[in-house]
């Protein structure tokens, strides 16, 4: 692979993973905001929020080691 394609799947991958976050965000944000009548999140909302995206994250690392272990094994 020479520089410019290894750039591109950099650049490609740095996309997927972009999309993944505020994907990831928006749905937890979807899944523990639910008043909408005030200016700031409650502390369930916050604590809703922030235990969603880290179970998530956890998620996203597993799957790139798994990833990572199948390209690192032998064909």
């Amino acid at each position: 692979m020479d520089k410019k394609q290894a750039s591109t799947s950099n650049f490609i991958d740095f996309q997927a993973s972009t999309k993944y976050f505020f994907d990831t965000a928006q749905q937890c944000f979807d899944h523990c905001i639910v008043d909408f009548q005030s200016k700031s999140m409650s502390a369930q909302e916050k604590e809703c929020t922030k235990a969603c995206f880290t179970k998530q994250m956890i998620i996203y690392g597993s799957l790139i080691k798994s990833f990572e272990a199948l390209d690192a094994s032998p064909q």
